[in-house]
Order: structure tokens, then sequence, then C-alpha cells
């Protein structure tokens, strides 16, 4: 590794091992992000939700969540026998059981508000929170409601059916261990094993430390987990509005429209001036699949969040009055959130007016003043 000073100067750092993993135990727990959850496919910062926490098999090192909701319990193997492999592997798989099935209130309560308001919890932005709600809006500035929602059914979905994210980091990992990861991830169809090296590196009296995703499950998505565009398409029978969709697809994504997808759609996302998080402002889902707030098929609209858009507010009038022009679609609106419903037979129909829409709310949005 090169390390580059502010007054250009060059440092060679190179691998060593550490004194002691328990150091760099601690150098993890105190710095999470250095877990790679974007090797994982999901989105971070983390947010740590249990360090050192009590369950009835023992104490977890670690828990964190990802902002999709994805539960993380990770393990440090703190020697370089195989036999501490396997007592490490032993206690995630009891610390899974321990979680397994509870309600998304009873973990909240019993591992999440517990470590926020003990002295374990040092991250000042979760420290006292009273709920996973506060934290979360406290860790990821500008999460919407839909972005909650999502949350607390990815959760909810893994504590009930156990498939959980098991994380095991270590300096080394021998082939053996490899091998035995290997083979929990093929014959547990929904839980996955995460093999992370954590690598330390020296020179000219400078450390630095970076991890590596050494073994990652390689499987179907199991229940809970995000569906893509192949998977979507798939479930579109009819061939004119499967090809629709697809064409629609592709023009949002040459609009610079970002594609959020879900356990069981795609959330249409604009980019604006006003936060880091674009805003919602249409949403899919397949035939006879109810989503997020009951909504169906393809939506236009937008929810609370654009209370925090000033910039755009006027162009997404705009483009709510087209939307509602078009003929044959259905305004479906309650107190959080103001949308279109467009049935698959107007989708095909109007296509070409529907990517118009979106063009023109991408063209506002652009001019909009910072």
């Amino acid at each position: 590794m090169v390390v580059e000073s502010s007054e250009g100067e060059h440092t060679l750092l190179s691998e060593t091992l550490a004194e002691s993993e328990e150091q760099l135990q601690e150098f993890v727990k105190e710095n999470p992000d250095l877990i790679p959850v974007e090797e994982f496919g999901m989105s971070g910062p983390v947010m740590v939700v249990g360090r050192e926490t009590g369950l009835a098999s023992g104490a977890v090192d670690l828990v964190v969540l990802a902002r999709s909701g994805d539960l993380l319990i990770i393990e440090f193997k703190t020697g370089p026998q195989n036999s501490d492999f396997r007592a490490a592997l032993a206690q995630l798989l009891d610390y899974g059981a321990d979680v397994w099935q509870m309600t998304f209130e009873e973990f909240e309560q019993a591992v999440a508000v517990r470590y926020f308001s003990s002295e374990r919890c040092r991250d000042k932005a979760v420290k006292g929170k009273r709920s996973l709600e506060e934290a979360a809006r406290a860790t990821w500035e500008g999460i919407s409601e839909e972005d909650l929602a999502g949350l607390k059914e990815r959760l909810s979905q893994q504590l009930s059916n156990g498939s959980v994210h098991y994380v095991l980091v270590a300096q080394r990992f021998t082939p053996t261990m490899e091998t035995t990861m290997n083979y929990l991830n093929s014959i547990t169809p929904t839980v996955n094993f995460w093999a992370v090296e954590l690598v330390r590196f020296t020179g000219d009296g400078m450390s630095a430390f970076e991890t590596r995703t050494l073994l990652k499950p390689r499987k179907p998505n199991g229940p809970g987990t995000r569906i893509d565009e192949e998977k979507f398409l798939e479930k579109i029978d009819d061939e004119a509005y499967r090809d629709t969709i697809r064409e629609l697809l592709g023009a949002f994504r040459g609009l610079d429209l970002k594609l959020e997808w879900g356990s069981s759609g795609v959330s249409i996302r604009l980019r604006t001036s006003d936060r880091p998080e674009p805003l919602t402002v249409a949403w899919l889902f397949p035939p006879d699949v109810s989503g997020w707030m009951g909504l169906r098929d393809l939506t236009l609209g937008v929810g609370t969040s654009l209370e925090e858009t000033p910039s755009v507010r006027s162009a997404m009038e705009v483009y709510l009055k087209n939307a509602e022009e078009l003929d044959g679609v259905e305004p479906t609106s309650t107190d959080k959130l103001r949308a279109i419903h467009v049935p698959p037979g107007v989708v095909v129909a109007q296509k070409a007016k529907i990517i118009d829409l979106l063009g023109k709310l991408v063209q506002a949005a652009g001019e909009a003043p910072a």
C-alpha cells in the first residue's frame, strides 16, 4: 500500500500481522464502516445496534444494520487454530438462534435500544435514542418514510425466517475454514456466511488497515432479498406490457433517474440539490403485487419527503398535474402520499407521455437553484 501525504510525499507500507488479533478486533469495533458492506451488495454506512450485547447464549461481538434493513451478526476469530475458528462459527449460529423469531419490536428493545442506552454506545448520533426509527434518521440523513418502512419490513423478515448475515472476521483463513464456510453456504438456502480478512500494513512508523471479502455466498436470492430487473420482468406474462416496462426502465436510466430495487418492486428516484438522497417520484410493482402503502403497477407521485426538497416543489406540482390528466389513470392519495395509479393498459398506451413527464421533471430539477 502506498500512502501519499498532503505534501505529496509517498510512503510504502507492507502487509504485516498484528501483534494481537484482539487489537484488530477493537479497531473494527471502533470503526465499523471497515466492514465492506458494499461488497455484500448493501449500502453503507452501517449502524451499530449491538456491541458485546448479552444474548441468551453469550455476548455477541458486533451487531450492525445496513440501510436496507439487512442484519449482520459479526464475530471475530481471535486465535490461529482451527478450534478458534470452530468456536467463533458456533457462536455466530448461537447468536442467530437467539434473535430468530423475535418480532421487530422485541429486537428493537432487547438489542438496539438497550445498546443505545449503554456505556458501550460511543456513537453520539444514536446515543440515547429510544427507537430504531430515531437512530435511523440520525444515521442516514434524508432517509424517507418509504425507506424506513422497507427497513422495518426487511429486518422483520430476516428475524422471522432466520435469514441473517453471519460475518466472521480474522487476519487469516485456512483452506479448511473456507471449505467449511462454503459448505454451510451451499446447504443453507436463506442464511449467508461471509469471511472477511482484516489486513494490517506498516512502514516508516505508520499503520493502515484494510478489510477484504475473502468468501461470499453464491446462491439464489432467498426470502426477503431484493428483486432485480430480470426477475421483475419475468413476473410479467403480458408480452406487450413486459416490453413496455423494459423500455420505460431503460428510458429512466437514460434520464439519470435512480432505480432503487426492493423486495418486490422498484422506486424511481430524482436527484435534487437539496439533499444527498434522491426523491422518489414513481413506483413500479409486478401485476397482482401490492407494494409500499398498497401501491400497484406503475404509480406516479411523491411522499412527504417533498417537504425536504423545496427546490423542486413547483416542478413536482407540474409533474403531478400533468400525470393526473393522463387518460385512464386513477388518483390514489393519502395524508402521506399524493399519487396517480397507472394501470398496465394505460402504461402501454401512454408510454411516450410518461417518459416525457419524467424527462421534463428531470430537466426542471437540473435547472432549479441549489
